[in-house]
C-alpha cells in the first residue's frame, strides 16, 4: 500500500518542466518568444501555487497527527514559512493573472484524505515522503524560475530556493531517523 500512495504522490506532484524558448530570428519569432516566457512565468506561478498549498495545508494536518516531536517541528516550520511563501505568490498570480488554488485537484485531494486516515509512525513517515517528494518538485520548479525573465519571479525563486531545500533537507533527515515500521 506504501508503494502505491507513493507511486499516486509522485503522479501528483510529477509536473512537466517548464520549457526554455528557442532565440528568437525574426521579429514575429521574438514576440512569439516574449509570449512563451510569459506563459512559462504563469505555468510555474500556477505550479507553485497547487504545491504551495499542499505544504501548507498537509503541515497544518502534520501538526494536529505527527507522533514524533521532530515531524512535529518540521510541520509547524512548515506552516510558518510557506504562509510567507503563499503571500509571494499570490502577488505574482495578480500580476500574471493566475488564479490561485483554493481547493485540491481530484487526486491530490484524494492524497490528502488517504494522508488524513494515516496514524502514529506511519503516518509520519508517509508525511514525511510527501513532503519530500513536494520539496523536490518545487526546487526543480524554482530552480528553473532563476532564468526568468520576469523580474519577481526570479527575486521571489531566489528568496524562496534556500528555504525549500531546508524543508527538503530536513524532512530527509528526520526520515532517516524514525523508526521502521
Amino acid at each position: 500500500m506504501k508503494k502505491v500512495f507513493m507511486v499516486a504522490a509522485l503522479a501528483a506532484m510529477a509536473m512537466s518542466s517548464v520549457p526554455v524558448p528557442a532565440l528568437a530570428e525574426t521579429p514575429d519569432e521574438e514576440a512569439t518568444a516574449d509570449l512563451s516566457v510569459a506563459h512559462d512565468d504563469a505555468k510555474f506561478v500556477g505550479e507553485a501555487a497547487k504545491s504551495n498549498l499542499w505544504s501548507v495545508k498537509a503541515a497544518r494536518l502534520a501538526v494536529l497527527l505527527a507522533r514524533n516531536s521532530k515531524v512535529e517541528a518540521l510541520a509547524l516550520q512548515e506552516l510558518a514559512e510557506h504562509v510567507h511563501v503563499t503571500e509571494g505568490i499570490e502577488a505574482l498570480a495578480e500580476k500574471l493573472g493566475v488564479p490561485m488554488p483554493t481547493a485540491f485537484d481530484p487526486v491530490l485531494g484524494n492524497l490528502f484524505q488517504r494522508l488524513a486516515r494515516l496514524r502514529g509512525n506511519r503516518f509520519d513517515r508517509v508525511y514525511l515522503h510527501t513532503v519530500i517528494e513536494a520539496h523536490r518538485f518545487d526546487v526543480e520548479n524554482l530552480s528553473q524560475a532563476l532564468a526568468s525573465q520576469d523580474a519577481d519571479v526570479k527575486a521571489f525563486a531566489e528568496k524562496n530556493l534556500p528555504v525549500l531545500r531546508g524543508h527538503l533537507e530536513a524532512a530527509q533527515e528526520i526520515l532517516r531517523m524514525l523508526p521502521g515500521e
